[in-house]
């Protein structure tokens, strides 16, 4: 690092004098010791601005509809199925489907005009047919404040390294009928996009990466964001908002909190007993703090004090500003270590995103040799929320289910 050494300045008047001084103390001194860094000017928001305060903890219950209804085309493997509302009763369903070797390929999505009843035939956004990718999986949808649909996905590069590896979108202008061409927003060892619009119109893409340390032996995971203030024509460079050393946080699930209480996203913690954690930010911060939330700074806190290990976690607002939350678990019974056995659960919080309670299970009684996971939430009204599940069975094989459930207040 290049150093510059100064000499004394003497002070000639007070304007000089001053002048002086500032330009000594930001530089390194004759006698070889480093000066204290500069403190850079206070920043226009808090350093931890908190939460806003809401101890409420929700009564509300679920029951769930015993029938559910298949989603995915005929194909062995379909999962990490997400619903949208594009307007009225016009719906986008999309999920990554592959063969018996090659789970993760390809990107399908569907539409339905009737509010879910019927849907279309399966249209292939993105096909495993490009010689410089793997496959493509982990697709989200975001509706724009312009009537703009946004898909996410993951590119699997090859080969699989930083270089090649990388967080796409594409842009329809016509509400989901067609897609422009795919952009590369992020490059690096990565996957799980997931996205939010806030007020401002400014676009928050959240994603779970390795890059920093990839290649190695046991690469750690954190959570990066890119944002786009111009409708995705445009993106940032990656900012760090979520770590933990070992935890490998990963499977982000932003939300934009009503009555302008913040942005949260929830996350897994896979080599952590308990999980979800949920991290918060101010609307007016955007993440921009001097650290990454912590317990300690009440930016980030364990969503439910119940003794679940909850993975892959999916986070929803009610009209009447609860949450909900859905997350994957063994659900209490003697599983193998195939995760893709697990079972769901769909917890109550209140309007901060804390304190779920109230576990209601959709696919109560599952074999142990049978799975639902990668589930996420989607409201059909006010008080039917639809689990959007993936059911693995015994033969291995995967598929993309309704299921309704009916909230109690």
């Amino acid at each position: 690092m290049y150093t510059k050494k100064c000499n004394p300045i003497l002070p000639l008047n007070g304007l000089i004098w001053l002048i002086g001084l500032l330009f000594l103390v930001q530089c390194k001194s004759d006698s070889g010791e480093t000066p204290t860094p500069v403190t850079p000017p206070p920043s226009t928001v808090a350093p931890d601005d908190q939460p806003p305060a809401d101890e409420t903890v929700p009564s509300l219950s679920i029951t769930w509809d015993n029938t559910a209804r298949k989603l995915s085309h005929d194909v062995y493997f379909a999962e990490y199925g997400r619903i949208h509302r594009v307007r009225g009763d016009t719906l986008l369903l999309t999920y990554h489907f592959g063969d018996r070797e090659n789970y993760w390929d390809n990107i399908a999505i569907r539409r339905s005009t009737d509010g879910g009843t019927t849907w279309s035939a399966v249209e292939i956004l993105m096909a495993d047919t490009d010689p410089n990718y793997y496959g493509f999986a982990n697709p989200d949808l975001i509706v724009l404040q312009n009537g703009e649909v946004m898909l996410a996905f993951t590119g699997r590069g090859k080969p699989d390294d930083n270089v090649h590896d990388n967080i796409q979108i594409r842009l329809s202008k016509d509400h989901g009928w067609t897609f422009g061409a795919p952009k590369i927003v992020a490059t690096g060892r990565s996957w799980e996009p997931a996205m939010v619009q806030l007020p401002d119109g400014d676009i928050e893409l959240f994603y779970s990466s390795e890059a920093a340390w990839w290649p190695g032996a046991n690469p750690q995971q954190e959570i990066l964001m890119v944002h786009s203030t111009d409708n995705g024509q445009n993106w940032t460079s990656p900012a760090h908002v979520a770590y933990t050393a070992g935890m490998r946080d990963g499977m982000p699930a932003p939300l934009v909190l009503k009555d302008n209480k913040g942005i949260v996203f929830g996350i897994e913690s896979v080599n952590n007993t308990q999980s979800p954690w949920i991290l918060w930010s101010s609307v007016a911060a955007k993440w921009q703090y001097a650290g990454l939330g912590t317990s300690a700074n009440n930016r980030r806190w364990l969503a439910t004090t119940q003794k679940v290990w909850g993975g892959a976690p999916y986070l929803v607002q009610l009209p009447t500003g609860q949450t909900l939350l859905s997350t994957q678990d063994a659900g209490g019974r003697a599983i193998s270590s195939d995760w893709r056995k697990n079972t769901m659960l769909v917890l109550a919080g209140n309007s901060v995103a804390k304190n779920f309670t109230g576990i209601s299970y959709p696919w109560p009684n599952l074999p142990v040799n049978e799975g639902a996971y990668y589930s996420s939430l989607f409201l059909k009204n006010n008080t039917t929320p639809v689990l959007v599940t993936t059911r693995n069975f015994a033969d291995g094989h995967s598929e993309i289910y309704w299921k309704e459930g009916h909230i109690s207040y």
